[in-house]
Formats: C-alpha cells, sequence, structure tokens
C-alpha cells in the first residue's frame, strides 16, 4: 500500500513538472528591467506591449531634445539661419554638454540639429528655441502643448535642452508617443540615426566641428541590430535615459527607459525589450468585413430594440505573444452620444480576455466604427451596449424634422418682421419731419 502511494505522489509530480514546463514554454520569461520606468510602443499603432511605471513623472534629461527636434522640423527649413543670443549661449552651465557656439554665432537648422542628436548640445537646443519661437520661455509652453496633442498628457517642459528643473518632467509613455509623432519624419530618423557629422567653419569659428556620437546602440559595443535612431541622456537627478527606435520586418518598435541606475543598465534594458518585442510576439489582424456588424442590436431599458450597422474604417492589428490566438482576444463594440446633438460614435475595443496571463498589457488597441441606423425610428432611450453601460441615444422622427424646418421658417418671418418694423417707423419718421417743415413753411409765408 505504501509502494502504491509512493507511485501516485511520484506520478502527480510528474504531471505538475510536465504541466509546469509547458506552461512556462507558451509564456516566455517577463523581460527584467533595472530601470525605474520603461515602454515598448508599437511605432506604427501605439500599442503597448510592454512597461513598468510608464506613467510615472521623471525627469527626461537630454531625451527632451526629441520634442525640441520635432518642433524645429515641423516649424522651420533645414536651411533656416539660427543666430545665437547671449542668453542662449550663457543660460547653460560650462560643464554641462555643448559645442561652444559664440554669441552672434550663425549656422542652419540642420547643423543644429545634427549638433542635437549627436553632441546632445545644449546650446544648439536654446538656438533652435529662440528661432521657433522668440525666446525660450514661449518655446518651452510649445513643447508642452504640442506634447498634450499627441497624446502626452503627463508632461510638462519648462526647457529646449533637459537640464534639471523640478517642473520639467514627463513619462516613459509620453515619450514615446512624442517619438511616436517624430519618427514620422524621415529627417528625423536621419539625423537621429547618424554616427557622425561635420559643421564646417561659421561666422565665429575658423575650424570645422567634428561631432562623433559617443556609447550607442547604433555602433560599438552595444550595437544592436535594427536601430535606426536613438538619444541619450543623463543628470545626476535623472539618472540614464534613453531612446530608441528599432525596425526588422516591416515592425517598427520604439523603446523608452528612464531612470536607469547605470549606464550598462539602459542598454541592457533596452536590448531585452527589442528581443521580446521582435522575438516573442506575432501580429493578430482582423478584416473590416471581419469586424462589421450588420443589424447590430442596441436594446433599452425599456426593452425595446434598435438595429444599427457598424462599419469599421478599415482593416485592424495587434501584436500579441505567440502562445496566443484571436480566441484569447475579446472584441467590445462601444458607442457613446453626444448629449446635445445625439450624434453616435462608435469604436470596437480590443483586450486580452480575463484569466490571460502575460507580460503584456491587456489592452490591445481600438478601431473606430461608423454608425449607421434608420433615423425615422422612434425615440430609443437607455440602450445598453457591450460595456453594459447606458446609452442615450437621441433620433430625428419625420415630425422632429417638420418641427425643425418650422422654427426655421419662423425665425426667418420673425426677422422679416423686425426689419419691416424698422423700415416703418423710419418711414413714418420721415413724413412728420416734412410734415413739420411743411407747416413751418406756411407760417413763415402767412405772416
Amino acid at each position: 500500500m505504501k509502494k502504491v502511494s509512493k507511485y501516485i505522489i511520484a506520478i502527480l509530480f510528474c504531471g505538475v513538472i510536465l504541466s509546469t514546463g509547458t506552461f512556462a514554454a507558451q509564456l516566455p520569461d517577463t523581460p527584467q528591467m533595472k530601470s525605474e520606468a520603461v515602454v515598448l510602443m508599437d511605432g506604427d499603432t501605439g500599442q503597448v506591449l510592454f512597461q513598468k511605471n510608464m506613467h510615472e513623472k521623471l525627469y527626461p534629461a537630454s531625451i527632451t531634445k526629441i520634442m525640441t527636434a520635432l518642433l524645429a522640423l515641423e516649424n522651420c527649413k533645414m536651411t533656416g539661419t539660427i543666430t545665437m543670443s547671449h542668453d542662449a549661449v550663457f543660460s547653460i552651465g560650462n560643464d554641462s554638454s555643448s559645442i561652444a557656439l559664440d554669441v552672434g554665432e550663425q549656422l542652419t537648422v540642420e547643423q543644429a540639429l545634427y549638433a542635437l542628436a549627436i553632441a546632445s548640445a545644449n546650446d544648439a537646443a536654446n538656438g533652435i528655441a529662440e528661432l521657433v519661437s522668440g525666446n525660450m520661455d514661449d518655446f518651452a509652453k510649445l513643447m508642452t502643448a504640442r506634447a498634450k496633442e499627441l497624446g502626452a498628457l503627463d508632461t510638462n517642459f519648462v526647457n529646449a535642452h533637459g537640464l534639471p528643473d523640478e517642473n520639467h518632467y514627463t513619462t516613459a509613455y509620453d515619450m514615446a508617443r512624442i517619438t511616436m509623432a517624430a519618427i514620422k519624419i524621415p529627417e528625423f530618423v536621419k539625423i537621429f540615426g547618424t554616427i557622425s557629422y561635420e559643421i564646417p567653419p561659421t561666422n565665429k569659428q575658423t575650424e570645422p566641428r567634428d561631432l562623433n556620437r559617443p556609447n550607442s546602440m547604433l555602433k560599438g559595443q552595444y550595437k544592436y541590430d535594427g536601430v535606426i535612431a536613438e538619444k541619450t541622456g543623463w543628470t545626476g537627478d535623472a539618472g540614464y535615459t534613453y531612446m530608441a527606435v528599432a525596425k526588422r520586418g516591416g515592425r517598427t518598435l520604439i523603446a523608452v527607459v528612464m531612470k536607469s541606475p547605470t549606464e550598462v543598465a539602459r542598454w541592457d534594458d533596452t536590448g531585452a525589450l527589442f528581443d521580446y518585442g521582435f522575438g516573442d510576439l506575432i501580429q493578430v489582424s482582423y478584416s473590416a468585413n471581419e469586424l462589421s456588424k450588420k443589424q447590430y442590436t442596441v436594446e433599452s431599458a425599456d426593452g425595446s430594440k434598435t438595429d444599427m450597422d457598424l462599419i469599421p474604417a478599415g482593416d485592424f492589428t495587434c501584436l500579441v505573444l505567440k502562445s496566443l490566438s484571436k480566441d484569447d482576444i475579446d472584441v467590445k463594440y462601444i458607442l457613446t452620444t453626444d448629449g446635445t446633438s445625439g450624434k453616435i460614435d462608435g469604436k470596437a475595443v480590443f483586450t486580452l480576455k480575463p484569466g490571460v496571463s502575460t507580460a503584456m498589457p491587456a489592452e490591445l488597441g481600438e478601431a473606430d466604427l461608423q454608425v449607421h441606423f434608420d433615423e425615422n425610428d422612434p425615440v430609443s432611450v437607455n440602450m445598453v451596449n457591450d460595456t453594459g453601460q447606458p446609452l442615450e441615444i437621441k433620433k430625428s422622427s419625420i415630425i422632429s424634422k417638420i418641427f425643425a424646418v418650422l422654427s426655421v421658417i419662423l425665425e426667418i418671418i420673425g426677422c422679416i418682421a423686425v426689419i419691416a418694423l424698422i423700415l416703418y417707423i423710419r418711414r413714418n419718421m420721415i413724413i412728420q419731419k416734412r410734415k413739420k417743415r411743411r407747416l413751418n413753411y406756411n407760417k413763415t409765408m402767412y405772416k
């Protein structure tokens, strides 16, 4: 009996080992990050593929210059001339990174951008700021406003270079969003992917300036196959920060690491993120026809139902672990309405199903939908969509349309009546004046 029990225990133990091994084979090792905050983002869709504290507000150091470059490329010609002011040259410390530009020295926007990207030149960043906005303070405000337009809502910039300031902060997620916009400009990728560059002599400098990128994933010991652009940063308060963009087989990935404890840690973390993004994920696609919903029924609280067609603008793609498939993905159709106009907007929201444990966030992305329904249906309210939340829908019936037309006609009639009244009063005033003149004339004649 004891022998049998031992056999049973042994079999159960082997079963646990095998099942654990199978599960481990299905889910790759989660990338282990030394940096305080990281994010890996799909550069085409904005899908977050891996994150650690991605919304934590931290000092960015010189990866700030990604936004500076973006605004320069959006607002200036590459041949535009920058003339360095006293403030642009001397508002940075002597020990900060620069290319030793002088007051009154002139260089092109293109040359300043290469100095910004390769040498992390703070003086060149200030020169760009003054050219774009007239002064450095207004440029910082423009940086923050543009960041919010790009979905970087937890960012506040107070300078163009990234030197420490308690009010100068961003997040790993926000920097990835800013980078996503920047890499859509070919000149940005070219400049931030260049290893060396020469600035020819200027009106203040008789010798050319040779710029060479220091430690990098574009070259040297930590070179990573596929990296096409990068920007490093460091201050004592920020620690080591880094942004890199890599492209392989049509897939573009953006990695941002912030507050790395060492220089090597930021290379290791970024490499691990790219290994995960290129090696462990596959693309899943949904065609427009697959996502279309004909006669999609929405039920109101009173039990009445309305059918509508939900039509996506195009196909939808996302990235998931190789061990997953569409069976592990939930697709919910979310409908919202404008409380004033009653206009209905729709979107399909893609998430991993509950219980699917992965290293990647459950949110996979959204697809916008066009909503079509019969406007002649009676008004329905308190409808419920896939989320179970009430949906207020206002529909225009024929009667309501007639009332709308009548209200417009009444407004026009009212305007005409007011104009006619004004003209009538004015005419009477003129007639009264004429009568008064005649009366005065007659009195004069008979005296």
